[in-house]
């Protein structure tokens, strides 16, 4: 095998579990499997016909943006209590018209 072809599966092995370690692009659904559940099921009963973005971890849980035709997106913020139930805190950004 010639070495630029190595080097290119290499380039390209380290950038897709780079991604999948983070959870970027399609290995979100991947990596947050039991939080996309829960999102899904929050969202729908919640804002039907809505749409969620991809789910970002942070150092306290999760944190996803719903967006919902017409209106301003709603944050969910995402924690999981000791007995493992997720617990939702929503907020409505405010975006000031200049």
């Amino acid at each position: 095998m010639k070495a630029k072809t190595l080097l290119m599966l290499a380039g390209a092995a380290a950038i897709g579990a780079f991604s999948y370690a983070e959870g970027l692009g399609p290995f979100n659904r991947l990596k947050f499997k039991n939080e996309h559940d829960a999102v899904s099921r929050y969202v729908e009963a919640h804002y039907p016909n809505a749409v969620y973005s991809p789910i970002v971890g942070t150092a306290n849980g999760w944190t996803v943006s719903v967006r919902r035709f017409g209106m301003e997106p709603v944050i969910l913020y995402i924690t999981k209590s000791a007995d493992g139930m997720y617990v939702f805190r929503e907020e409505t950004p405010s975006f000031s018209k200049q």
